[in-house]
């Protein structure tokens, strides 16, 4: 009971922001038409500058796991490749395919990473999260392409898809980041307060928006695959790896960020890069909308499951 308790009180101001983004939308005060533009204001500026801040703020010679990022690496690919084969087996339409395939691996582990790290452990801690997340999300953003490529028909060239990567807000604000580590140089007290007054709102603001962005329009069209997807996303994939990853002797922190990228709901950008790349837009809107809301209490109960064994 007091485990329950001490993790409700942790995570309550999860559940708390995103009621309020919910709330904000219904009301209208979110207006429909800005909650597009407010999440990509979010993910340029407030995510990655809390990743820059984090890094910044970490000792790289612990936050640095090579164990964690070889086994986060292998995992997504064993992923990204079980979630291939399902979506062709089970799926005829190539482009509802190519959105099925990414549920099994694409995760908002960049947003809700940084979330439930700072809920449970201190923004202090963040460290090896965001050495994670530059690690996981170029990897998610090459696969994604890769796949549109291979079964939804759209081929963009090589050099398109190396700018993307290497113009990744995330990627280049944790380079930057490591670049000071590395020579020693610090950012000026007067322009590092402001960029740490940016990230400390970054967690909160992201939370609301996510709430707005929550939409159930059409699901009846999609119920099966969207039951499919969820469970795959929310259980299968969580209930694979995470022992997989405490078999490895990963505990804590580095735990809880695999339970997170493994477990967490599908990544908020898939839908507008499945539009843009010939898969079924509205089926990944739909995706991400269903497992952020379910995400809720099946994380919460992995989390419980992992403090009852003393593994967090």
């Amino acid at each position: 009971m007091a485990v329950l308790l001490d993790t409700f009180v942790n995570l309550f101001p999860l559940y708390f922001f995103i009621t309020l983004g919910v709330l904000l939308r219904k009301t209208k005060l979110v207006p429909e038409s800005i909650v597009q533009p407010l999440n990509r204001l979010v993910f340029i500026v407030f995510i990655s500058t809390a990743l820059f801040v984090s890094t910044y703020e970490t000792d790289l010679a612990e936050a640095v796991n090579s164990k964690a990022i070889l086994f986060a690496v292998l995992a997504v690919l064993v992923q990204a490749a079980g979630g291939a084969f399902y979506a062709l087996w089970k799926v005829k339409s190539r482009p509802q395919a190519a959105v099925v395939a990414q549920c099994a691996y694409r995760s908002n582990f960049n947003l809700h990473g940084l979330i439930y790290v700072s809920l449970l452990f201190g923004a202090e801690k963040l460290g090896v999260t965001s050495i994670l997340i530059a690690v996981m999300v170029p990897l998610f953003n090459l696969l994604s392409v890769i796949t549109f490529a291979v079964m939804a028909g759209e081929k963009p060239g090589l050099r398109s898809i190396l700018f993307k990567l290497i113009t990744n807000p995330i990627i280049l604000a944790v380079l930057a980041a490591m670049t000071f580590k590395l020579t020693g140089l610090e950012l000026p007290s007067m322009l590092y307060q402001p960029v740490k007054q940016i990230s400390a709102v970054a967690a909160p603001l992201a939370l609301i928006v996510a709430g707005a962005c929550l939409t159930f329009q059409g699901l009846k069209n999609n119920r099966h695959l969207i039951t499919a997807i969820a469970v795959m996303r929310l259980l299968v994939v969580p209930l694979i790896f995470v022992p997989l990853a405490i078999w490895f002797g990963f505990r804590e922190v580095v735990l809880l960020s695999f339970l997170v990228a493994f477990g967490g709901p599908v990544a908020c950008p898939l839908p507008a890069m499945a539009y843009e790349m010939g898969g079924d837009g509205e089926l990944a809107s739909q995706a991400v909308a269903v497992t952020s809301f379910f995400s809720l209490p099946t994380i919460h109960l992995f989390i419980l499951a992992l403090k009852a064994g003393q593994f967090l």
